[in-house]
Formats: structure tokens, C-alpha cells, sequence
């Protein structure tokens, strides 16, 4: 004769059975959290690519010359400039500090991107494949999970607004470079214009 299961031991098994799925959905929900961030630090990583750095570099570059040139005209108590000419002597100086440590961002992102994903993947097939223990032989438990998948997160994001950025930064810097070129030309060619006859004048003067 079978023995009926007493309503406690079935509470019991439901909890544990509810318990278990929950926290099969847990993680897998931060898997999900893990590899979104991953393909999209990867994205904005192809985006950046393609504000070229050599470009970035070359305006930058345009940029420093022409601010030291204009300091150089200025040095003269009595060339001065309007507001507008300051103006366009402030976009100059603007691109400059956009584009100042761009090379060194970059290399900084790849150097921390390979890591990164790396980390966010490994911690995302870890949290698939249900594994006990980590390379390391740490028990994976709900705390150790809880623990390094905020840490991976947050490390990935910090990456990913470093990657925004940094293109940002390299997008605004050429395009200000390329809308302010000209005018930038111009004043220079006035302000060694009017160097020029100071110094005839100052000549005839002794």
C-alpha cells in the first residue's frame, strides 16, 4: 500500500523546485546583461574605427601649429583682435583640446578592450554552462555570482563610455578643424599683415 506524501515534504519539494528556476532565470538574465554589453562595447568600438585616427591626428596636429601661430602674433602689445577674430582664435584652441589625447585613448581602449570582452564572455559561458567552480577552483556560488557579474558590468560600461567618448571627442575636434580652417587662414594672413607694417612703421620711425 503506497504511502501519501505529506503536504509539508510537497511544499518543500515545490519551494526548492521554484527556487532552482528562479535562479535559472537569474543568470540567465545576467548572461543575457553579460553578452548584450559585450557586442555592443564591440560596436561602438567598430564605430570609432571609423573616425579615422590618422585624421584625428592631422587635425590635431593643424591645430596646435595654428594656436602657437597665433600666441607668436599676439606676443605684439599691439595687435589686437575683435571679438569675432577672439572667437575664431577660441575654436582653434577648442579643436586642440578635443583632439589632444586622442592617440593615447585609443591605444588605452584597445588595450583594455581584449580583456574586457574576454572577461565579460568567460563570466557569461560560466554563468551558461551552470559551472560550480571558477578556473581558479572558487565555488560559484550566489554571492560569488552576484559579486563579479556587477564588477564585469560595471568595468564593461566604464569601457564602452570611454569608447563614446573618445569618439565624440575625435568627431567634434575634425569637424571644428574643417569649419574653422578658413577663417582661421584668413585672420593669420590679417594679423601678418598688420605685423608687417608695424614693423615698417616702427623701422622708419629709429
Amino acid at each position: 500500500m503506497r504511502k501519501a506524501i505529506s503536504p509539508q515534504l510537497l511544499f518543500w519539494f515545490f519551494a526548492i523546485a521554484l527556487i532552482a528556476c528562479n535562479s535559472k532565470g537569474r543568470f540567465h538574465s545576467q548572461e543575457k546583461q553579460l553578452l548584450q554589453l559585450a557586442d555592443s562595447i564591440e560596436f561602438e568600438a567598430s564605430a570609432l574605427a571609423n573616425v579615422p585616427a590618422a585624421e584625428a591626428s592631422g587635425a590635431f596636429l593643424w591645430a596646435q601649429e595654428n594656436l602657437r601661430e597665433f600666441e607668436l602674433l599676439l606676443e605684439d602689445e599691439e595687435i589686437t583682435v575683435t571679438r569675432e577674430e577672439g572667437e575664431i582664435i577660441s575654436q582653434v584652441s577648442r579643436a586642440r583640446r578635443l583632439l589632444k589625447d586622442n592617440s593615447k585613448r585609443r591605444q588605452s581602449i584597445l588595450n583594455s578592450q581584449q580583456r574586457t570582452l574576454l572577461q565579460l564572455r568567460g563570466l557569461a559561458q560560466a554563468l551558461g554552462n551552470e559551472a560550480t567552480h571558477d578556473s581558479e577552483g572558487t565555488p560559484m556560488d550566489s554571492a560569488y555570482i552576484a559579486e563579479n557579474v556587477s564588477r564585469e558590468l560595471q568595468m564593461g560600461r566604464t569601457l564602452k563610455a570611454t569608447i563614446e567618448e573618445t569618439k565624440s571627442y575625435a568627431s567634434r575636434g575634425i569637424k571644428t578643424v574643417e569649419e574653422i580652417r578658413p577663417q582661421s587662414d584668413s585672420l593669420q594672413t590679417q594679423l601678418r599683415g598688420k605685423l608687417a607694417r608695424l614693423i615698417l612703421e616702427r623701422g622708419s620711425v629709429e
